[in-house]
């Protein structure tokens, strides 16, 4: 009797053709591990760096935010010696009592005023100066200089800012540039890093101080040299660059790391802030840097990420394990084939299963609330779901053989063509466009778009799938019109005017021209209000705006400043006699009464009219004067119109 085969034998010729093709899915898992790990490590590391750049931008705008609004209270403290002769102490300490700093600028370390004080006039200046404040005044540090500063006010006045009383400012370099470009230009300007007078041997911070220029009432200034020779003073105040950081981040996620230096480059000796002095510096963290221009200051904003998000690590890690998942699953069906001797019954679970997954795809195409298309080689439609036919608002199959382009709307066709040839050429697009509907409406979509390809990887098509964003669209579109307008008038409100006066300030500059502004008073509007009702109020006004603006032509602007005060911006009126004419067409306009709802309606109008650059070269000076001279008018008898002279006081400071 022959010997049984040996049992090494059989059994080699059946492992291999199970281990070999496990062997190559396994190899294959790890691969495709190994790539699905790297895209999702570079979407992972894209989301990180969105979300930096946004709260960069976020923290950015709040800083920014924060010293206009410091910028603000300087102009109001630099208008108390505008419109006064001579403010004391006392006035002082009322005035900057009064702005309740510690509840409406916190961070801000107080409001003081530095006197000019020309060499020689020192001796005069400290005599006076000890004769109402005491003997032991003297302006520090001593020596002799061309020029001094004095700081003379500055509250509150605690025990910090008791240490500035006197210090002369334009004795240090860096407070000195800052205070020069002040006078100047006549605008804020801010300083570099310094170590503030008020800081003691405890708690040391980075210091800036913000400087506005005060200039004599009797001396013009109009240029550089006569801004210079008019100095009076600055009104200015100091920040701790701590104090001030921490209020203003206070809300700010602790996940960041911020720091601020002083200028554009991160160099150690600049550095004026940092939110986490303590951390250790993570060379592989996210940073993201912006530079930032405040008050002719740069300042570079370096932001880098202390922790990751928990969420991303959460999302991380679920990818993560269903990939690992996703690759034993993948081995394990391998091995289930290969063990498999029924190829008919093999066959037959592949058949279903490719049913039920086609079955799946056509349900979810046809269920989309998205509109999907499909195109073939030439570009044309092969496919539509019932979601686009939605969107397009199309019945039947009346897109099939039409190019991408057809369905796009007048400004839409070369967007569509591009996208056509881009999926061809084998990449993905994802692109904002407008379609065109079967009523003739557009509808605004968001289109993303990827290639089809065949076995061998030649393009053989390409799927589209289209969200209808027009209602989104819209709605953005109205915020940004009510940002801008006033609700009950429809007229731009002062945002869109400051813009428009800016633009039209710059033009006439750049070509020497002229142009108008009037400002426009309701005489006894409050009267109407009182005695007809506010909805009679604010019929007057509508009416009101719409017998103003058929004064005005197209190029004018007509905006609300507030309550019953209008400005009507005449950028190609370059004539005091065109502005009084237009001035006096709507004055005639505005005595006609007003037939409302609750009667009749009686009132009329004081217009001041002033003239770029003869009144004034900037957008707070004219409309200032203009106030003034709207005043003017008012005082005058109400009814009237009146030029801006000198004469004139403005009622109002701009903030």
């Amino acid at each position: 009797m022959s010997p049984a085969p040996t049992p090494r034998h059989s059994s080699g010729w059946t492992v291999w053709p199970v281990a070999f093709p496990v062997l190559i899915a396994a190899v294959g898992a790890a691969i495709a591990c190994w790539l699905v790990w790297q895209e999702a490590d570079r979407r992972h590391r894209e989301r990180a760096e969105e979300r930096l750049a946004f709260e960069a931008h976020d923290i950015t705008q709040k800083v920014e935010q924060r010293m206009r609004a410091y910028r603000q209270v300087l102009r109001g403290a630099g208008a108390l010696f505008d419109a006064s002769d001579t403010v004391t102490r006392d006035d002082w300490r009322i005035y900057v009592t009064a702005l309740t700093l510690d509840q409406d600028f916190p961070g801000i370390q107080g409001v003081g005023f530095a006197q000019f004080v020309a060499a020689d006039t020192l001796a005069a200046h400290e005599a006076r100066m000890r004769a109402e404040h005491g003997p032991d005044y003297s302006i520090k540090p001593p020596g002799m200089r061309s020029e001094f500063s004095s700081i003379v006010f500055l509250e509150p006045l605690n025990w910090r800012n008791q240490r500035a009383l006197s210090y002369d400012m334009l004795s240090e370099p860096v407070r000195r540039a800052a205070m020069d470009r002040a006078r100047r230009t006549g605008r804020a300007a801010l300083s570099g890093k310094v170590r503030l007078v008020q800081e003691t041997d405890a708690d040391i911070q980075s210091g800036v101080l913000l400087y506005l220029p005060v200039y004599r009432h009797d001396m013009p200034t109009d240029t550089e040299p006569a801004r210079i020779a008019a100095i009076s003073g600055w009104v200015y105040s100091p920040f701790r660059m701590g104090d001030l950081m921490n209020d203003t981040l206070g809300g700010a996620s602790g996940a960041l790391r911020m720091r601020i230096y002083d200028g554009s480059v991160a160099a150690p000796e600049a550095l004026l802030y940092d939110s986490h002095a303590a951390d250790p510096v993570h060379p592989g963290a996210l940073t993201h840097t912006r530079v930032q221009s405040i008050d002719g200051r740069d300042w570079l904003l370096s932001f880098d990420v202390r922790r990751n998000d928990a969420a991303d690590d959460s999302r991380w890690r679920m990818e993560l394990t269903l990939l690992v998942t996703f690759s034993a699953l993948l081995v394990m069906l391998t091995a289930s084939l290969a063990l498999s001797r029924q190829r008919a019954a093999r066959l037959a679970r592949v058949s279903t299963s490719l049913a039920r997954s086609e079955s799946m795809y056509s349900a979810l195409v046809n269920l989309s609330g998205e509109g999907i298309l499909s195109l073939d080689a030439d570009g044309l439609v092969e496919f539509a779901n019932p979601g686009i036919y939605r969107t397009l608002d199309m019945t039947g199959n009346e897109l099939g053989g039409r190019s991408l382009a057809s369905l796009g709307s007048d400004g839409s066709h070369d967007v569509l063509l591009s996208m056509t040839r881009t999926l061809l050429g084998g990449e993905n697009v994802r692109v904002e466009l407008s379609l065109c509907s079967s009523t003739g409406n557009d509808v605004v979509v968001l289109a993303t778009g990827v290639p089809r390809r065949d076995r061998d990887g030649r393009v053989n098509g390409a799927v589209i799938s289209m969200a209808d964003i027009s209602d989104r669209k819209a709605d953005e579109a109205r915020v940004a019109w009510l940002a801008m307008h006033d609700g009950l008038t429809a007229l731009p409100n002062r945002l869109l005017l400051a813009d428009r006066l800016s633009r039209a300030l710059n033009s006439a500059h750049r070509y020497r021209r002229r142009f108008c502004l009037l400002f426009i008073d309701l005489d006894h509007f409050k009267e109407v209000n009182d005695r007809m009702g506010h909805h009679a109020g604010d019929s007057v006004l509508i009416e009101a705006s719409r017998r103003m603006l058929a004064c005005l032509r197209a190029a004018d602007t007509l905006a609300r400043h507030g309550g019953d005060e209008f400005v009507a911006l005449l950028p190609e009126t370059g004539s005091l006699d065109a502005a009084l004419s237009v001035a006096e067409k709507i004055r005639a306009q505005l005595c006609k009464p007003f037939d409302i709802e609750e009667g009749q309606a009686q009132i009329s109008s004081s217009i001041g009219v002033v003239m770029y650059p003869d009144h004034g070269s900037d957008p707070e000076t004219l409309l200032v004067r203009a106030d003034a001279a709207m005043y003017a008018a008012k005082s005058g008898g109400r009814n009237t119109v009146a030029i801006w002279t000198p004469n004139d006081a403005p009622q109002d400071t701009p903030t």
